[in-house]
């Protein structure tokens, strides 16, 4: 077994797939029933339920079986040459598509290439689905971002900014974009006329802004009238 995916691709993973207590089918012609957090297999039957405790535990087996495969040079030839973005991003890839996908996507590739060539994959039923291509933009957008330096202050990752204020300039204006979208929601509270507490940490700011940069909340935006950040 190898190391388990990071927090800025289990993040990514939530994100697009979400999370149902009941088995469902996300399209008609799946051959298998999915649950909890995009758990999709011969082991979910219809109308199946689980509680978020069970839900959690099947993402954490499912994030290492994909990560495994990541971390196979059968699955991918480039594995040794990967950073943690660029690993996260191919897992959340893997876990979307499958490893076989995976596979295919890597084989004869560069990196450079691979990274291009997961935007083929948004298609589904021989149509491209708007929410495909979102997440493979934010699949791309994750792969592209520079692992933070070994030097970065350990305060830096563990911190949690509990208002919009406290979030460092450089990513101030993603978040405060996103709170207006209501994609991020204060608990409605003003104890100190600081605004909402937000409690957002160090990881999960720059995790949201690597979706946003990468397109994953473009129809959340359009739907709250604010542009978005791919595309018109």
């Amino acid at each position: 077994m190898s190391k388990p995916v990071g927090a800025a691709g289990l993040a990514l993973i939530k994100r697009f797939e979400g999370c149902r207590l009941k088995a469902y089918k996300p399209l008609p012609t799946e051959t298998y029933w999915t649950i909890g957090w995009g758990h999709y297999g011969p082991d979910v039957r219809e109308d199946q339920t689980i509680t978020q405790p069970e839900a959690d535990r099947l993402l954490a087996a499912d994030c290492q079986r994909f990560a495994d495969a990541v971390d196979d040079p059968v699955y991918c030839p480039q594995t040794a040459r990967l950073n943690d973005n660029q690993r996260d991003a191919l897992i959340s890839f893997a876990f979307n598509c499958g490893a076989g996908c995976l596979k295919t996507l890597c084989k004869g590739r560069t990196l450079a290439q691979v990274r291009d060539a997961m935007a083929l994959y948004s298609k589904a039923g021989g149509k491209v689905l708007p929410g495909l291509e979102r997440r493979r933009r934010a699949e791309q957008a994750l792969f592209d971002t520079p692992v933070a330096p070994a030097t970065e202050k350990k305060e830096d990752k563990t911190m949690t900014y509990q208002y919009l204020k406290d979030v460092p300039e450089k990513f101030r204006p993603v978040i405060e974009k996103l709170m207006t979208a209501g994609i991020i929601q204060g608990d409605g509270s003003d104890p100190t006329g600081n605004g909402d507490v937000i409690s957002l940490t160090h990881e999960q700011v720059r995790t949201l802004v690597f979706v946003y940069r990468g397109g994953g909340f473009d129809a959340r935006l359009r739907e709250a009238g604010i542009p978005p950040a791919v595309g018109a």
